[in-house]
């Protein structure tokens, strides 16, 4: 070759060997930040974890000074430039639990998440049920079912009670007009003919209160259950399948969360009346349980010193802890135990005045429950054991009320799928039960005793249900037999219910069925016992229709009537006017089972529920109870004869962190229970039973929750205003009575005037 061709050919060579390390070089400078950060990215989804639906404005960040952001209408996020490594991923918005999770970023590589988080207080899980209802119905036909979520709870129960049962308030169909206790009425019956149960089994002794007072008016109450724990309540209104029987009225289940599987972590909480813990954790290297443990201290006293600034001497307090243990024993089978106990106390001092005492109440509830689930059904099998002791003693140390509970309880349930369209459901319980009583009261100078027994009997029953759906139609016969051996008696209570979709975005449902109630042991055995007393009977109709308008919003409309027979009352007990003389109640007047009545009624609810923009609700009820004495033909309005109610809540998530809610609850009122009447301005006692009406009660209540990310915390504001139009609601108090001018003093009693208030949850 030429030199001039081998110069040429070297030259040649030589440009392309700068020309492959030029483009080598440019490769290598383009990779070069990634390589030498070691930055990746980290995109997802972040879904509500029951509905699957994305959550907007979702904060989402790096911990240790990593990078943040917010999700899009749709719940996407993406977070670039993440170092490499296992990184801290924090997932927060106001209503949600917060999230950590450790994610591995590999540089240059995106990985690729979805994140379901469970709201209110739930704990973080890896399963998302993607469903298309929103509107949550665990009894299936019932025409009216509420489910009150854990955010939801948290909004209602009060920044200053705490109260999960000041919640179940503000649901369509209830009616309250006490701000000092957790009882309610539903359709008006009373709270002592609703059953409530906690996961599923019967649970007695479930509030902090003072016991056996026949002036329950001026006392108060308040749940022995921290709110902070629950996964959900679910109210009844009527017409429901019988699990658990011996109850008239509506039913109350309260479902305890269980605790969290994934790490170890704390709540801390400080509220108007109390201050609470909650801890929780996975149980073994695995993780095939969890722990929770909760416990609370109130300083309710400081609030009643704000509000009776006058009354001296005045002081309640409670203490309760809860706790459940969770365990899969195998995939197949799982146990639980469920603990709940407290105590409360009230002092009320003044030397002059002999009804003046301190009252004790104490309670402690445990429920063990095995759970085996196979292909086609569920057996679960449990236990309870309640104990509740009570006294009340004057100044003097004279002991006025004294009591003593006991319940032991084993129970079965199966639920069985026979085929593609029947299900059967079945259940049988017996419990034993004990009672101790003992009642005094000061009277022409002396105690004297009002009542004194003691008694133990056992209350068992079963059921059984079938579900049969064809298409859009499903019906839901049943029946449950009962017996209590107290009265030898036993009792047959069936039930029908139906379900009709006409479309998928309407339905009709539809129910019949009787309920009974046995009498307790101060209605039959004492000094105050009735004559030959039997089980209390409803028979409850009710007919409802549902409208869905897209996802996220729906009307109902539901009639109702009731027709109650046999129920219990104490006509010699009150004081009232007989040819025109005062004739005072006697204290030791015998139970008559001579009460017949009704109660009937229209609810109507528009509710919207989604994660963007204002969810809530706005109820109204028109209802009319009215009753007869059989023995004396006397005719009168129910004691909780509530003509109009109304229940608003609206909350709206402002951003990530902020959120404000709105609370209202309005109703035209009961009467004041007994013989009273006005003329002018003053009240007198009457011959007419609750002709005395109470004035309108309603008030509004608003809240604001603001929280604060740091590090691996955050911290959660909750500012409160009660009763924010400062109404003058009162209650009904027994009034002082002058028997020579048959005037009635002091009958109505102002309640909680506009307060302020506001608490913190601090999240680790």
């Amino acid at each position: 070759m030429p030199p001039s061709q081998r110069k040429r050919a070297a030259d040649y060579r030589f440009d392309l060997v700068v020309c492959c390390l030029f483009l080598l070089h440019a490769a290598v400078a383009s990779a070069w930040p990634s390589a030498q950060s070691g930055a990746g990215s980290i995109k997802g989804r972040v879904v509500d974890a029951r509905t699957g639906a994305g959550l907007e404005d979702v904060l989402v960040s790096v911990e240790d000074g990593g990078p943040s952001t917010v999700t899009d209408s749709t719940g996407t996020f993406q977070l670039d430039r993440v170092t490499s490594g296992v990184r801290h991923l924090y997932v927060s918005v106001i209503g949600y639990i917060l999230v950590r999770r450790d994610v591995r970023v590999v540089a240059g590589a995106a990985v690729e998440l979805t994140i379901p988080l469970s709201e209110g207080t739930g704990t973080y899980t890896e399963t998302v049920t993607v469903t298309a209802d929103r509107f949550r119905q665990t009894e299936p036909g019932v025409a009216t079912q509420q489910v009150l979520g854990s955010a939801d709870i948290q909004n209602l129960r009060g920044v200053l009670a705490d109260d999960p049962l000041r919640a179940v308030q503000v649901l369509p169909g209830v009616a309250t007009t006490d701000d000092l206790r957790s009882e309610f009425s539903v359709r008006g019956s009373d709270f002592a003919h609703m059953g409530f149960t906690v996961d599923g089994f019967s649970t007695p002794h479930l509030l902090h209160t003072v016991r056996a007072v026949e002036d329950k008016s001026g006392a108060g109450s308040v749940a022995m259950i921290n709110s902070d724990i629950l996964d959900d309540v679910t109210l009844l209104n009527g017409g429901y399948a019988q699990h658990s029987g011996d109850r008239t009225g509506a039913e109350v289940d309260f479902r305890l969360r269980e605790g969290s599987r994934e790490r170890r972590q704390a709540r801390v909480a400080v509220s108007g009346t109390n201050a609470s813990l909650v801890a929780e954790g996975p149980l073994g290297r695995v993780h095939r349980g969890s722990w929770l443990l909760s416990a609370r201290q109130s300083y309710l006293q400081l609030l009643i010193e704000r509000m009776y600034p006058d009354e001296q001497g005045i002081d309640f307090s409670f203490t309760d802890a809860q706790a459940k243990l969770v365990y899969d024993v195998t995939p197949s089978q799982r146990a639980e135990l469920t603990l709940i106990g407290g105590r409360s106390k009230l002092h009320e001092q003044d030397p002059d005045t002999a009804d003046f005492f301190t009252g004790r109440n104490a309670s402690a509830i445990a429920i063990l429950s095995w759970r085996l689930t196979t292909s086609r059904g569920v057996l679960t099998a449990r236990s309870l054991t309640a104990l509740n002791k009570y006294s009340n003693v004057t100044t003097d140390d004279v002991t006025l009320d004294r009591g003593h509970d006991t319940q032991a309880a084993v129970r079965a349930d199966a639920s069985v799928r026979l085929s593609a369209t029947v299900q059967l459901d079945a259940g049988a319980q017996a419990e034993q039960i004990g009672q101790t009583r003992m009642r005094q009261r000061f009277s022409a100078g002396r105690y004297r005793p009002v009542n004194d027994f003691s008694g133990d009997g056992v209350r068992s029953g079963g059921f059984a249900a079938v579900r049969w759906t064809a298409g859009p139609i499903a019906l839901l016969p049943g029946a449950r037999a009962d017996h209590w051996s107290v009265t030898g008696e036993t009792t047959g209570s069936p039930w029908l219910q139906a379900e009709w979709k006409i479309v998928p975005s309407l339905a009709v449902r539809g129910g019949a069925g009787i309920y009974r109630q046995f009498p307790d042991f101060e209605q039959t055995i004492g000094a105050l016992a009735a004559a030959d007393p039997r089980a209390q009977r409803a028979a409850q109709y009710d007919l409802g229709i549902e409208k869905r308008i897209g996802d996220s919003l729906r009307w109902q409309v539901t009639v109702y009537d009731r027709e109650e027979d046999g129920f219990f009352r104490r006509p010699a007990s009150e004081t009232r006017l007989v040819n025109g003389r005062v004739v005072r109640g006697s204290a030791t007047a015998e139970y008559r089972q001579t009460v017949e009545g009704y109660a009937r009624g229209v609810e109507l609810l528009v509710q919207r529920k989604s994660t963007r923009g204002v969810s809530g609700w706005l109820s109204y009820s028109f209802a009319r109870s009215h009753y007869t004495d059989t023995a004396s033909h006397e005719s009168y309005w129910g004691d909780l004869d509530q003509r109009h109610t109304v229940n608003l809540y609206l909350f709206y998530r402002l951003s990530d962190r902020t959120s404000v809610s709105a609370k209202v609850r309005a109703g035209s009122n009961v009467p004041a229970p007994g013989y009273y009447t006005q003329r002018g301005g003053d009240h007198f006692v009457s011959g007419v039973r609750n002709d005395l009406r109470l004035p309108r009660y309603s008030r509004v209540d608003l809240r604001g929750n603001r929280t604060f990310n740091w590090s691996r915390k955050r911290l959660t504001l909750f500012v409160e205003v009660m009763n924010v139009l400062n109404r003058d609601n009162v209650r009904f108090n027994p009034p002082g009575i002058n028997s020579s001018t048959q005037r009635a003093s002091g009958i109505f009693e102002r309640m909680i005037p506009i307060v302020p208030s506001a608490g913190m949850l601090i999240e680790f």
